[in-house]
């Protein structure tokens, strides 16, 4: 009996199962392909993602009316201009200018002419200003411009020649053509350590401006 079950005991032993792993090579270039081209969009979104979020920022520093600009975007610029002239003192200095009875366009001939009007300006300034220069509309018919590396006195000779070229406006309505002359109210401020931060600076500008168009009306 003894030797029976030490026959058994040999006959159902634990086995043992030895095993090589096998890999496939298709399947793994199928996997590494898949990253590819999961790696491949995700770069194209965060791409498209980039440009999505670029155009928003223009579009939300651009006035719509003219291109150029708008409040937000310029005082953007200003700060800029500023922190510049704090760490480097290059001077600059800022123009304001406000269209002289611009209400009455619009009352005389409708907002569509004041519209019309405004794009012109624009491009009146955008022509005669330079290339380095910064142009923005603050809003209404009221404009500013940086001038980079430009001192007060050089500043006179380029508003002077802004006032003396300005030209009649050829506004095409739907019903008739309107004539009318251009002309500016300004004022500006050379960046200086009496003023203070960038708001001080655009209300230095501003109030010269208004004083001009006071004497103007006057």
């Amino acid at each position: 009996m003894q030797a029976t079950q030490r026959l058994n005991y040999k006959k159902h032993a634990p086995q043992v199962h030895c095993a090589t792993p096998v890999f496939d090579d298709k399947e793994f270039a199928r996997c590494d392909t898949d990253d590819s081209k999961n790696s491949a969009a995700l770069l194209e979104e965060i791409s498209r993602l980039k440009r999505f979020i670029s155009d928003l920022e223009i579009e939300n520093r651009t006035d719509i009316l003219t291109g150029l600009l708008n409040r937000r975007g310029f005082i953007a610029e200003l700060n800029t201009a500023w922190d510049r002239w704090v760490r480097y003192a290059v001077p600059t200095t800022l123009v304001v200018l406000d269209m002289n009875r611009f209400k009455q366009i619009n009352d005389n001939y409708g907002h569509e002419a004041g519209d019309k009007a405004l794009k012109l300006v624009a491009v009146y300034l955008q022509n005669n200003l330079r290339s380095t220069d910064i142009l923005g509309r603050l809003g209404g018919d009221e404009f500013a411009v940086i001038l980079p590396h430009t001192n007060a006195q050089e500043t006179q000779n380029i508003v002077n020649k802004l006032l003396q070229a300005t030209p009649v406006l050829q506004i095409n309505l739907s019903q008739e053509q309107v004539a009318i002359p251009l002309e500016f109210a300004l004022g500006f401020a050379e960046v200086n350590t009496s003023q203070g931060p960038p708001k001080a600076w655009l209300q230095a500008a501003d109030l010269q401006m208004y004083q001009s168009k006071a004497a103007t009306a006057g």
